[in-house]
Order: C-alpha cells, then structure tokens, then sequence
C-alpha cells in the first residue's frame, strides 16, 4: 500500500513539473507571408515583387502572397505596410524616394514616419532614361532648351522620380516642365510617350523595352551604361555629374517593431536568393541593377538621397 501511495505521489509531481514546462515556440515562418507591392503588377516593382515571392516561397517553405497596393506615387502601399501587424509575416517593398520628395520639395509632411520602417535589404538601384518619341524633332538633352517652350513629361504622379527627374533636368539645362500625370505605372507612361499623348519620359529598361521602337533614348540619368542599351550616353558624359546620382533605391522592408529574430530570417533569406546567379542573371536581363545593402548601408543611401534634393530645392524654386 505504501508503495502505491509513492507511486501516485511521483505521478502527481510529474505532472506538476510538466505542466509548468512552457511550449516550444513555433518555427517562423510557419504560415503564409505577405509582400506588399506599392505599385501596379505591370511595373518594374511587380516584377520584382513576383519573383521575390516565387524564390522566397521555395526558400522558406511556406506560400508568399504578392499584394499590389498602387496609388499615390507608391506612398499608398507604404502606409498600409508600415500599419500592418509587426509580426513578420507581412514585408514589401518601400518607395521612400516618393515620401522624401514630397517632404523635401513640396513642404509636404508624411502621414507615417517613414524612418521608423524596419529595413530588410535593399536590392536594386534603378536608373532611368530619358526618352521622347521618336518623330519628335527633339534629338539631344541640349534640344530641351532650344525648344523654346514648356517640355510635357509622362509621369506616374507628382513627388514620383520621374516628376523628381524631370524637374531636376528643367532647373538643371534651363527649360520649363509641364507634366502629364494619371499613369498608374512606368509602362505606361512610356506608352503614352510612344503614341504622342506626352512628348516626354523617364524610366528604366524594363519599362521602355516593349516601345523601344517608337522611343528616342536621349540620355541615362547615370555615371554608368546601361548593358542592355549601350549606346545611349550617361548624364555623366554628357558633363552632368550631378544628376548621374539621382535614381531609385528598391528596398525591401517591415512594419515598425517588427522582431529582430524574424527580420534576421528574412534578410538572410532575401540575401542568399540575391546572390544566386539564376537571380543575377534574370536581374540584369530586366533591366535591374543589383546592389544589395544592409539596413546600415541602405539609410546611408537615403540620407544621400536627401542631400541631393535639398540640393535640387533652391534650382526648383529658382525655375
């Protein structure tokens, strides 16, 4: 009988001791994620937001849903990211270059602190070409100005690079910039080009490949070529340096506290399908200049970025 009661006694114990043992935490990610894309499926960030998704789904093992929310020059799809649950399993990409221009040149305050994102990698620096239709009798930077008149520019909305680049080449070369908005993409405003409805652009190679043929590329806003049209000459060359700078960085980020522990998984994993070479090779074949940076590197980018406009500022008030 005593050695029943023991038993129970033991049995009793264990059960305590167990019951005080916490769950094992569950492995992230163990559920689908969510990118959010700030622009429309057509353009160069939903590519970029397709592939992402594809390669990350095959690292992490878990579905990876593409989630465009275009509007407002990419400043839309920021804002729902960056109130998303801080959980890890909602990421996208960030068009800070939209928020920084808008405060910067325009005197307009953000509706989110868009330095409070936390940053995942930065992938890509886009760089853009300025282009005009092809049977515009336009055929030089320098042919901007002796139009005599205002230049009207295809743009995806006011505070957008492109508007940025275009005012930047106005207050730069001395011509005045008009501006035709509306285009829910870069795509598209280069069609718009192509078909007349605008006499001027700026995009990168991804968005001008399929109307190249009623294009008429004038420069790249770069200090170096363009692999896939090498015979357009850089701004740089074209003894414009300050402008070679100008260009978009593609970051990749998270809502604000989102976990360090999560953010690491991500990062490594966004990293290690960046420096695959299937990656590099479809990147460069559309157009996508890879230069992948940490967070450190990235706000770094940023900050420069923000020197240059506050740089541009007084040219732009001046025009």
């Amino acid at each position: 009988m005593l050695l029943v009661r023991l038993f129970a006694v033991v049995l009793v114990s264990g059960a305590l001791v167990l019951a005080d043992v916490p769950e094992a935490p569950a492995a992230y990610p163990d559920k689908p994620i969510t990118i959010i894309v700030p622009f429309g499926a057509g353009g160069a960030y939903g590519r970029l937001g397709r592939k992402m998704g594809a390669d990350l789904e095959k690292k992490l093992g878990v579905p990876v849903v593409v989630k465009n929310n275009p509007g407002a020059g990419g400043r839309k799809g920021a804002v729902v990211l960056f109130k998303s649950k801080p959980d890890g399993y909602t990421i996208g990409f960030v068009h800070f270059i939209s928020f920084q221009s808008n405060e910067i040149l325009r005197g307009k305050k953000a509706s989110i602190d868009y330095n409070k994102f936390k940053i995942i990698l930065k992938l890509t620096d886009a760089k853009q070409f300025v282009y005009v239709n092809k049977k515009s009798p336009i055929k030089s930077l320098a042919d901007l100005k002796k139009a005599g008149r205002p230049i009207k520019f295809a743009t995806t909305g006011v505070g957008a690079v492109t508007w940025v680049e275009a005012n930047a080449l106005g207050a730069t070369l001395g011509f005045p910039v008009k501006f035709v908005t509306g285009y829910k993409n870069l795509p598209k405003a280069a069609l718009a080009v192509a078909r007349g409805d605008a006499e001027a652009g700026a995009g990168g190679y991804v968005h001008v490949r399929n109307v190249l043929d009623d294009l008429r590329m004038l420069a790249f806003i770069a200090d170096k070529k363009d692999p896939n049209l090498p015979d357009v000459p850089t701004t740089t060359e074209l003894g414009l340096p300050q402008l070679s700078v100008l260009g978009v960085p593609r970051i990749m980020a998270a809502p604000p506290r989102t976990p360090d522990d999560k953010l690491q998984v991500i990062r490594k994993a966004v990293q290690e399908i960046v420096d695959d070479a299937a990656f590099k090779e479809w990147a460069l074949k559309g157009g996508f200049f890879l230069n992948p940076e940490g967070p450190d590197g990235t706000w770094k980018v940023l900050q420069a970025n923000a020197k240059i406009m506050e740089g541009l500022k007084p040219l732009l008030q001046k025009k």
